[in-house]
Parts: C-alpha cells; sequence; structure tokens
C-alpha cells in the first residue's frame, strides 16, 4: 500500500502543479490498481476522471469492474465514469461475469450519440433518439437513462423524463433510487398524480424500497391533492413493515382532506384492529378530521382516549415510525 500511496501522492503533485493527468495514464494507473487490487488507489482515480470527463479504455474497464467485485466494492463510480458501456451481469449458479452487451451496432451507435447529447444538454436531439429506440426495442444502459431522467428532472422537462421512465418500463430496466426520487419530485411537481403511483409501482418491482418516511409523504401529498385513490393504492403497495402508525395517520389524514370522513374513522379502526399503537399525531388528524366532518360524539370520545395515553406512563423507546408521525402531525395544521 505504501507504494501506491507515493503514487497517488505524485498524482496529487502534478495537479497542484497545474499538469492535469490525462486519459492515458489514468488507464495505466488504473490497470496497475487491478493488479494489485488497490482499490481504494483506483477510486481516487475514478473520482479524478469523473471531474474531468475522462474514461477508460474498454480492456481496463472490465479489469476495474472485475477487482471491484472481488473486493466487494460498489462498482456505482465506475460506472458512471464510463456510461457508454453496458454490462450484463449474473449466473444461474449464483456467480457473477460479466459480458459487454455489443450485439446490436445500432444501439451502440445510438447510445454513444446519446452521450455526447447529454453532455452538450441537448435534450430534444436525447428524445429523438430514446423515442426511436423505444420504437425498435434498441438496449441503452441503466446507468445513461438514470442521467437522462435525472437531468430532465433538474432542467423542468417532464415529459423528456416521462418518456426516460417508459423506456425503462418498456425495455425492463432497474434505473437508479436517484432516478425514481427525481421522477417523484417531477411528476408531484406537475401534479400528475397518477404517474407518482406509476413510479412507486416500478421503485417496488425493482425491489427499491421507498421507506417509512418518503411514503408517508407521499400518502398525504396525494390526499392534499384529493387523490385519495391514489393515496391508497401507494399505501397498499407498501410492504407489511412499512405499514405502521406514520403511513396509516397519512391515510387517514389523506381521507380526510378529501371530505370523507366516514373512510378516515373506519382506516384507523382498522389500524387499531391491527394492534398498530396510534401515536398523538394519529390522534391529532383524527380529532381534526372529526371535528371538519361534524362528529361531535366522536371527537369527545377519542379525545378522551388521546388524553389517557398522553397521561399514561412513557416508553422508553419510541419506535421511528411514531416519531415520525408526531413529527408531521404534530398539531391541527394537517388540514
Amino acid at each position: 500500500m505504501g507504494k501506491y500511496k507515493e503514487v497517488i501522492e505524485i498524482f496529487n503533485n502534478m495537479q497542484e502543479a497545474g499538469v492535469q493527468p490525462d486519459k492515458a495514464t489514468c488507464n495505466i494507473l488504473v490497470e496497475k490498481c487491478c493488479k494489485t487490487r488497490e482499490t481504494w488507489a483506483m477510486t481516487h482515480v475514478l473520482q479524478y476522471m469523473k471531474e474531468n470527463s475522462l474514461v477508460l479504455r474498454y480492456p481496463v474497464y472490465v479489469k476495474a469492474l472485475e477487482s471491484l467485485k472481488i473486493a466487494g466494492e460498489s462498482d456505482i463510480l465506475l460506472r458512471q465514469v464510463n456510461p457508454h458501456f453496458s454490462v450484463e451481469r449474473g449466473d444461474k449458479d449464483g456467480t457473477e461475469r460479466c459480458s459487454a452487451i455489443i450485439t446490436d451496432i445500432n444501439s451502440v451507435i445510438d447510445g454513444g450519440l446519446v452521450v455526447i447529447f447529454l453532455r452538450r444538454r441537448n435534450f430534444i436531439a436525447i428524445d429523438c433518439l430514446l423515442a426511436g429506440m423505444m420504437d425498435k426495442n434498441l438496449w441503452l444502459d441503466a446507468g445513461i437513462i438514470s442521467i437522462i431522467i435525472e437531468d430532465n428532472s433538474a432542467h423542468s422537462r417532464p415529459m423528456g423524463a416521462l418518456l426516460a421512465f417508459e423506456y425503462t418500463v418498456k425495455m425492463g430496466l432497474r434505473i437508479e433510487r436517484s432516478a425514481y426520487l427525481a421522477l417523484l419530485g417531477v411528476f408531484i411537481r406537475t401534479k400528475s398524480f397518477p404517474k407518482v403511483v406509476c413510479v412507486v409501482e416500478e421503485m417496488i418491482r425493482a425491489g427499491i424500497s421507498i421507506g417509512t418516511y418518503l411514503g408517508t409523504l407521499l400518502i398525504y401529498r396525494l390526499g392534499c391533492a384529493r387523490k385519495p385513490v391514489s393515496s391508497g393504492k401507494i399505501f397498499d403497495l407498501l410492504p407489511d413493515d412499512q405499514k405502521n402508525a406514520a403511513t396509516y395517520t397519512a391515510l387517514i389524514a389523506a381521507y380526510f382532506v378529501s371530505g370523507n370522513a366516514d373512510k378516515g374513522l373506519q382506516m384507523f379502526l382498522t389500524m387499531r384492529a391491527k394492534r398498530i399503537h396510534a401515536a398523538l399525531g394519529t390522534y391529532n388528524v383524527l380529532l381534526a378530521g372529526l371535528a371538519k366532518g361534524g362528529k361531535v360524539h366522536e371527537v369527545e370520545q377519542f379525545r378522551k382516549e388521546k388524553n389517557m395515553q398522553a397521561d399514561g406512563c412513557s416508553r422508553d423507546i419510541v419506535p421511528i415510525d411514531e416519531l415520525i408521525c408526531d413529527r408531521l402531525f404534530a398539531g391541527d395544521a394537517a388540514f
């Protein structure tokens, strides 16, 4: 390791002196790191390459990928540096292998053009290419699609982001979590709420958990948009361990905000029947919704329950879902 520390020091000193390592130098260093399994040094060089738009030669890329896999380290940075390479993974016996997918020359050419247009921020050209590739079922690397989605979202181009998302669905690609989150953001900002449900469906199908916090926010946000059916769909998509105090409370709030007090009350009773502990935030939402719906008797009944719970013995450990619930629904401002 000492030898490679010296190499990295020289690498850094070159930059400080105004001498920028070129593509050839970086390829040589990465290849050397592969031979000695010095992945920490490789990561340092790859970060420099990413910042300076340099790429690896394909043989070096394959060696780097294998080295990272042997070391059990993530290959995300490597793929970000080299988005023009696509890799097929997995064997039936559980061992992993890597091989370039260059079976369709049209796909390779179009993929290269997409990378060029991405660097130039020529989104219209990317839309045209992507639409053509989708029609012809031409394959494009999931990493590149993720970048297309994130860039379109960042530049307020929901239709471009939607086109890229539709491509991933048709081709069965698993994109980065950050790309899914970018899609959720752009579709919420543009009030394309049915698309929000579609994105959540694809995330869960890809094995990416949205988590309690994000799930709660989405369910409540759709409720505030008076889309309780969509809120219910997202709730139903959640795994059982994420159907907790926070997400139930968000769904209860969604029904109340939409003017359906009976459904909100029914959901609270269902929550209790499943022995899910109601947080104070849950009672805040319940009482405010029942009061707004004119259910005076129920308000008095559940206010007593809330007071009894508040006056009861405090627990040493409060579950994270209840903490989230209390943070989000701490007052009557839910409505």
